[in-house]
């Protein structure tokens, strides 16, 4: 049985953040209607998104947001809801807030797109983040959100049907240091270094290493019968992105551009969290071209690189990582963690990270 969804006007923004919520978050069938016509007659389940309702369905109160084609600082109120703040409040709708448009705002990543200042490395700070403002930044709020909207259509519509979902927890591991060399520079050093003696033995010393680590990330992942991803330079799977951090819409458009698929830098290196507000796997969507892309992003919740913060303190990491852990295994989602080969050498340090590694493997892949 599909939901049918009335809207006056059917924008691609709408039509998105639609398909994502409903498609691919609550794994159930969505259809949409501007016919007020059509819509009455239907015996289908229906929710409409608009100014005001059509009649007795469940209907979602709509922002300005989803109506509009440009990129422009938007204004908009915030609203207390259950123990967190929210944005785009609206008044008279099932929800206090247009949940579709605070869902939009989040997985596009609409305020990159706005003018700001960036950090010393020249990228978007989690600083200047709505989801850090308000508190959200470490709970995928989308798909929580969806949760709700599946219980409230579950309740008028018991006959909905709702495909099973299955929570899924995939390391990924670059087997090259953070931040490494430029893969021309590296390896015409490498082929120079190796003609003298003692240098190449030091260089098959290093590559020995690089094994040794990849054993032991494999060894780890077949002991929790997990099926992880490694990232190599240069890339062994040209369809997969997993090296440094993205600015955008460049980024993604140099993906596009080189035919590459899946992309999984969705994130901020230095502090944990769901950069996108989900955990949930994403197509890309260009604000700039207003349409949704082939390029399919998977965010990552945590990377080995807030090892390196040093207003961090490392006896807090383990709790506050299972607790994200724990709320993406309640919403069924996809729990990316990201780390360097470094991290994970066999010295004094390396081995300080692989007991927490070997901790969070077996609680991540654990029952909830």
């Amino acid at each position: 049985m599909k939901l049918l969804a009335y809207v006056p006007i059917l924008t691609p923004r709408i039509k998105y953040i639609f398909n994502f919520i409903f498609n691919d978050v609550l794994k159930t069938q969505i259809g949409f209607s501007s016919n007020l016509a059509e819509f009455k007659s239907s015996g289908l389940p229906k929710i409409s998104y608009a100014d005001q309702p059509v009649a007795d369905e469940i209907f979602f109160k709509n922002a300005d947001l989803l109506l509009s084609h440009v990129i422009v600082k938007t204004s908009f109120k915030t609203t207390a809801f259950g123990d967190t703040i929210v944005p785009f409040a609206v008044s008279g709708g099932a929800l206090p807030f247009d949940v579709f448009s605070a869902a939009f705002y989040f997985v596009s990543r609409y305020e990159e797109y706005l003018p700001y200042t960036p950090d010393s490395q020249g990228h978007y700070s989690p600083g200047f983040s709505l989801q850090n403002k308000l508190k959200l930044l470490q709970i995928p709020v989308i798909d929580g959100w969806a949760l709700l909207i599946k219980n409230l259509l579950l309740k008028k519509y018991p006959g909905l049907y709702f495909e099973k979902k299955k929570y899924q927890f995939v390391p990924l591991l670059c087997m090259y240091p953070a931040g490494g060399k430029p893969e021309g520079l590296l390896r015409m050093a490498e082929n120079l270094l190796s003609k003298i003696p003692f240098l190449s033995t030091r260089l098959n010393s290093t590559d020995r290493k690089t094994e040794e680590i990849q054993s032991f990330a494999v060894k780890t992942q077949q002991q929790h019968h997990i099926q992880g991803l490694f990232f190599f330079k240069p890339s062994l799977d040209p369809d997969h992105e997993g090296e440094g951090q993205i600015k955008l819409p460049q980024s993604y458009l140099q993906l596009i551009s080189a035919g590459t698929g899946h992309d999984y830098r969705m994130a901020y290196p230095y502090i944990a969290g769901f950069r996108a507000g989900t955990c949930t796997p994403f197509h890309w969507y260009d604000l700039q071209l207003e349409k949704t892309t082939h390029l399919l992003i998977h965010p990552v919740a945590i990377s080995d690189l807030i090892l390196k913060e040093k207003r961090i303190q490392p006896s807090e990491l383990p709790q506050q990582w299972k607790d994200i852990a724990d709320t993406v295994k309640l919403l069924k989602g996809h729990l990316y963690i990201l780390w360097h080969q470094d991290s994970l050498s066999n010295t004094l340090k390396g081995k300080r990270a692989r007991k927490l590694y070997l901790e969070m493997m077996q609680h991540f892949n654990g029952p909830f």
